[in-house]
């Protein structure tokens, strides 16, 4: 009987080490596993040129990007970003502002995301304001499902989403809400 029991217990304290041991090891494992939070690279009061065979495609400026690597790599752009896009002349052909950003950057994904008081300009000096916006670069497209507000030389626009081309010249807006017309007539 005193052997029995003997067994009993020691076999209570083992369940028991083993339990403990498999929680710290799983909290471990979770802490190995768990995404990096720390930036590959910090760049601050970044001014970036992106070029392609030779040619300026655009500039943008951003007082700090954090790389992050991974599966999905992103640069982060949390204190904000101003993108301005050229044509082959050097012009500016639409320019990009908002107070929170990030670009994903792989082979399947090349998208960006602008966020917080977003605002496109573009050569005709017509104005999109929005709240969010994406820029897929593979498909040259600009877009978001929310709020818009787009101004142009005779009218406000008004709509839940919109689509565009890259340089913001052709764009649709998803749901319009409301016009209303500009007058530039001026009372003398």
């Amino acid at each position: 009987m005193n052997h029995l029991r003997l067994v009993s217990v020691s076999l209570i304290i083992v369940s028991t080490f083993c339990l403990f041991s498999c929680e710290n090891d799983l909290k471990k494992v979770a802490i190995l596993t768990a995404p990096d939070q720390t930036p590959l690279l910090v760049e601050e009061n970044a001014n970036i040129v992106y070029s392609d065979s030779g040619r300026t495609k655009l500039k943008l400026f951003a007082p700090i990007i954090e790389s992050f690597g991974g599966n999905d790599p992103i640069d982060s752009f949390k204190r904000g970003m101003k993108i301005d896009f050229y044509d082959d002349s050097l012009h500016v052909i639409s320019h990009v502002s908002a107070n929170k950003g990030v670009m994903h950057d792989n082979k399947n994904k090349q998208l960006m995301e602008a966020d917080n008081d977003v605002v496109v300009v573009n050569k005709k000096g017509e104005q999109l304001n929005t709240e969010q916006l994406f820029w897929d670069e593979t498909k040259h497209k600009i877009y978001t499902n929310k709020f818009v507000k787009i101004t142009t030389a005779t009218q406000i626009l008004m709509g839940d989403g919109m689509q565009s081309n890259e340089d913001f010249t052709d764009y649709k807006i998803t749901n319009i809400t409301g016009s209303v017309m500009i007058n530039n007539s001026k009372k003398e």
